[in-house]
């Protein structure tokens, strides 16, 4: 009887412990649900980081140091790090590289994953030699170390050209082995633009990451390695971390309060758990103007590359928007063209090597609505359309009025920039019916690119005005031309900016001021309306380059004055900020 006592007792213990766990956790769970309503979790503060994004560029080191410190504390240390960098100097044989050596920094070693490192052998090249001036890897080595001083490392290298099928095979070999591991992508972001066009730059790449676009990532991301951030989306996709927190985004000119320095851009940033983040539907752009690769241009660059011509400029301004375009002012050759260098030599046939120039600026499409277009004849005109289709590069118009339904469209996120050209010159084709058309879609917006005006005149023309009027009226979003060579005046219509002439970007008419300077229009259309500004150019020796100081600002000064209700100033620059009516 005394042990059956003794046994109630004890299961009648129990059962109050039981019962009191119970409630306790009852209570504990109301609790919680009152905490989740009155106080919001900090999803940050909880979620587990897939991959990062940090700058390999000192000038913001103290930065990259405080941002992995603050991920070291919010993460299970890593087994592995897998780091991504450019491969700036282009060395060794592969387009993908890895190495399984030892790293020294000074008084740390960090060791390989040679497992992993193994089972990319199919698709990476063992290519110590090329790590060795790296700066992509060496110079976050030790940042690493210092808040993941375990973890071994898997360091990619990326050549420029990089397939997109490369980079899903690799996606797929690394998420397969390398479990315990944290991608770091040591990438560097907008280079060498004025602060304006890099800030412009660096929205497209930053809204690609939101949404992992990978062929965005790829084709238009202005930035030093494209495969690294297209490895980093595929990723964290994979690892199901689909949402990009940008933490914080600066930039070396920026932080040096002079924007018209060449700048490099900073991305400090993480994806984690939760759904990807929806950016505001845009599409940004960015138009020149007349490109002649005839005459004494052809003569002077061509022995060394035609594209030498264009390196002041360099081979990132046009690359990072949605769209980019200039005016071809001639047709391209198939064959060498004669040299010919005479100042009335009015018949523009470009030599082949034209179409590497416009790949080197990475510019998407040209227009051939022009008076010059159609001098090597129609069949000149059909192998210029070959050759650009060849290159990928689109083709806008064309010499008559037949050629401008040949329209060419550029989505951005949620938005669709459509460019009509059209060649004034000759006859004015009627634009309305075909701005209606394509404005019938509320996510359409529409750009006007006219080949018109009078020649070395800096104010339009009334027939200039009258047109741009008109297909403003009709629905086009904005006007921007080009043809008179010369920078001409701008005006605001109905809430609509219309740029009268853009002027030279590339040509051999130095006999004056003024046709050796051009505009360069840039800007980002949204739902509410558009943001654009002004990049004066200047021709040295025939040679195009960013316009500063005081001459750029006496340009934009004028330029500005009659628009100058639009006109925003901030850290960066002045710019047109116009509202939907």
């Amino acid at each position: 009887m005394k042990r059956l006592w003794v046994l109630s007792l004890g299961l009648l213990v129990v059962s109050f412990s039981l019962a009191g766990f119970l409630i306790g956790r009852l209570n504990t769970t109301q609790e919680a649900k009152t905490e989740d309503r009155t106080k919001p979790v900090n999803k940050v503060e909880t979620a587990t980081i897939s991959a990062v994004i940090i700058p390999h560029h000192d000038a913001v080191k103290s930065i990259r140091q405080k941002f992995l410190e603050k991920v070291g504390k919010r993460i299970d240390p890593p087994k592995t790090i897998i780091l991504l960098s450019p491969n700036h100097y282009q060395s060794g044989r592969g387009g993908v590289q890895t190495t399984d050596r030892t790293w020294e920094i000074t008084d740390r070693t960090i060791k390989p994953d040679k497992p992993v490192i193994k089972s990319l052998s199919e698709l990476a090249t063992d290519e110590p030699d090329s790590f060795t001036n790296e700066h992509g890897i060496k110079l976050v080595l030790g940042d690493l170390w210092q808040n993941f001083p375990n973890a071994k490392i898997v360091p990619i290298i990326f050549k420029d050209d990089v397939t997109k099928e490369t980079i899903e095979r690799l996606a797929q070999v690394l998420n397969r082995n390398c479990q315990a591991c944290l991608l770091v992508a040591s990438v560097d972001f907008s280079h060498y633009q004025p602060v304006q066009l890099a800030n412009l730059h660096d929205q497209l790449t930053a809204r690609a990451l939101q949404t992992l676009d990978v062929d965005k990532l790829l084709l238009d991301a202005e930035v030093d390695s494209p495969p690294a951030l297209a490895l980093t989306a595929l990723w964290a996709k994979n690892r199901q971390t689909e949402q990009f927190i940008l933490e914080r985004q600066t930039n070396s000119s920026a932080l040096a309060k002079n924007p018209e320095l060449e700048s490099t851009s900073h991305f400090f940033g993480y994806y984690q758990p939760g759904k990807g983040t929806i950016p505001p539907p845009s599409v940004s752009f960015i138009i020149g103007g007349d490109m002649m690769f005839g005459r004494m241009i052809a003569h002077t660059f061509l022995p060394g590359g035609l594209s030498k011509s264009l390196d002041k400029l360099g081979n990132r301004v046009f690359w990072g928007t949605d769209a980019s375009i200039v005016n071809l002012e001639g047709a391209v050759s198939a064959t060498p063209v004669p040299d010919d260098i005479r100042s009335d030599n009015l018949v523009f046939n470009f030599p082949p090597e034209t179409i590497q120039a416009l790949r080197f600026i990475k510019v998407k499409s040209v227009s051939l609505a022009n008076n010059h277009s159609a001098n090597a004849g129609a069949s000149g005109l059909a192998t210029t359309r070959q050759l650009l289709e060849k290159a990928k590069i689109k083709s806008i118009g064309g010499p008559t009025n037949t050629d401008v339904e040949k329209t060419i469209s550029f989505s951005g996120h949620g938005l669709t920039l459509n460019v009509i050209g059209v060649h004034t010159l000759v006859t004015q084709p009627d634009l309305v019916p075909l701005i209606k058309k394509l404005k019938a879609d509320p996510t359409h917006r529409v750009l006007v690119f006219p080949h018109w005006g009078v020649e070395y005149q800096p104010k339009h023309s009334a027939a200039q005005e009258k047109l741009a009027h008109a297909w403003i009226d009709a629905g086009a979003d904005l006007v921007i031309g080009a043809h008179p060579h010369v920078i001409q005046d701008a005006e605001i219509y109905k809430g609509k900016p219309i740029f009268y002439s853009l002027g030279n970007l590339l040509f051999d008419q130095a006999f004056s001021t003024e046709t050796q300077r051009g505009l360069l229009i840039a800007g980002e259309l949204t739902e509410s309306g558009m943001k654009i500004f002004a990049l004066p150019t200047q021709s040295v020796k025939y040679k195009p380059q960013l316009m500063r100081g005081t001459a750029k600002t006496e340009i934009l000064t004028k330029l500005y004055q009659p628009l100058a209700s639009y006109v925003k100033q901030d850290e960066a620059g002045s710019a047109l900020v116009l509202p939907n009516n």
